[in-house]
């Protein structure tokens, strides 16, 4: 033990052939003596036992999630949160995978999804990855954990003919013709937001789909498609020329209070004052679902050219989507069926 000039106190210990150095700010030599001893008691034990589920699960998420996008980044932040308020400071070498069952198995008993109790499970599994790479543990527990069956599918659904029909007639109020144009092109909301009058061929009937905005806070930003399927054409249905055309304008077709992109606040507002003035209850992505049941589906499209038209990248999300609209439509038949049945038991 000796003092700095500087008027600390240092002690530097030998740990495993490491030399280790330890400072102390009080007045004596006694009281930095015992205060280095608590020091080494503490380190000695976090070095036998190594780091909390905590601090991994930090390192991983501010480590992973600045290489993502703005929105798939704060997707992370609900179920990291949920991860470290489960398994909170125990050590990450002593989790087990009945700890992880027991976090996932009440996520499901809150009632979520199936699909959000999956995502749970699959960023638990991304932080002990993390910490499997980083030598903090030798494997990973998530293989032995498992999702609860016969959770709730959390499918949205298929717009009623009725809101359709108000969306059809509603173009003059305010964000009227924005959702007109999802209903007749499928855009995501961003697309749509992004969509300048330039972008319209209307000789040739199509719309170019070459970029998307997204927001940081309320702030809005431009980026390009995530994937090469997101650049793509899409018909321009005379119904909608006629709309566009009446507008008769130049750069952006939904533009912000000061004629640039929409902040987040602004479209939200504009969105439900739309909704409550005209008694529509149904969301941009919804809008976006009728187009591919309504039109595509409903025109014979094949499940491979609704892929291109809705810009997914991979088909399995279009034969979901298809899946789900052939599942409606049979549980309508059944209703109609039934409907009949009881009327012509009355006969």
């Amino acid at each position: 033990m000796k003092q700095r000039k500087d008027g600390r106190w240092l002690k530097v210990v030998s740990i495993n052939g490491k030399h280790i150095y330890f400072y102390s700010n009080k007045k004596t030599e006694k009281q930095a003596e015992r205060d280095i001893a608590q020091q080494l008691l503490s380190y000695t034990e976090k070095e036998e036992n190594g780091k909390t589920f905590s601090e991994v699960a930090e390192e991983w998420f501010y480590e992973h999630t600045p290489t993502l996008e703005v929105q798939t980044a704060e997707s992370y932040r609900p179920p990291y949160t949920y991860c470290v308020e489960a398994l909170g400071e125990k050590y990450i070498k002593d989790i087990t995978p009945q700890n992880i069952q027991r976090a996932i198995d009440l996520k499901a008993q809150k009632g979520f999804a199936m699909k959000t109790v999956r995502n749970q499970l699959s960023v638990f599994s991304l932080i002990f990855k993390y910490a499997c790479l980083h030598s903090y543990i030798e494997s990973n527990p998530c293989e032995f954990v498992k999702v609860p069956k016969n959770l709730k599918k959390g499918r949205r659904e298929i717009p009623n003919p009725k809101q359709i029909e108000l969306v059809k007639t509603c173009t003059d109020s305010q964000m009227g013709l924005f959702a007109y144009l999802v209903l007749y092109t499928g855009l995501r909301k961003g697309e749509a937001l992004a969509l300048t009058y330039e972008d319209i061929d209307f000789r040739n009937k199509r719309i170019r789909v070459t970029k998307s905005v997204y927001h940081e806070g309320n702030a809005p930003h431009i980026k390009q498609p995530k994937t090469s399927a997101g650049v793509r054409e899409v018909l321009l249905f005379e119904c909608l020329a006629k709309k566009l055309k009446n507008k008769n304008g130049t750069g952006l077709i939904f533009q912000g209070s000061d004629g640039g992109l929409m902040k987040k606040s602004t479209f939200k507002s504009r969105w439900q004052r739309y909704q409550s003035e005209n008694g529509i209850t149904i969301t941009p992505h919804q809008l976006r679902h009728a187009y591919a049941s309504y039109i595509l589906f409903d025109a014979g499209i094949d499940v491979k050219a609704a892929q291109t038209l809705m810009g997914h990248s991979d088909i399995s999300t279009t034969q979901n989507i298809y899946t789900h609209i052939t599942e409606t439509h049979r549980n309508v038949t059944y209703d109609r069926l039934n409907e009949f049945i009881e009327k012509f038991n009355q006969y």
